[in-house]
């Protein structure tokens, strides 16, 4: 009898293990990719807000340029690529300094 009791129980709780990490595993899944989309709305909300900015001054100090440059390098990684790219190369195609 504990024979029977092991050969099925074994296997039915070993199942139920593995479903239930299929399940936590397939949560993660979902939970990083919010979180990567989230990260990549961000970073483009920031790059955009400060590209536009620069292009209305007219000029990219160097300082800003290296941060934007950092945003930038982020934003790729993460998979990001709507038409950001045009706008961060005219923002670095500006002056460094306001000439007068």
């Amino acid at each position: 009898m504990i024979e029977i009791v092991l050969n099925w129980f074994i296997p039915f709780i070993l199942t139920a293990i593995f479903g239930y990490i299929a399940k936590e595993l397939k949560e993660n899944k979902k939970h990083d990719e919010a979180m990567r989309n989230s990260m990549v709305l961000l970073l483009r909300s920031q790059i955009t807000g400060k590209c536009e900015n620069y292009l209305r001054m007219g000029f990219l100090p160097d300082y800003a340029r290296s941060c934007l440059e950092d945003l930038y390098k982020q934003y790729e990684s993460l998979g990001g690529n709507h038409g950001v790219n045009k706008l961060v190369d005219q923002t670095f195609n500006l002056k460094p300094l306001k000439e007068d």
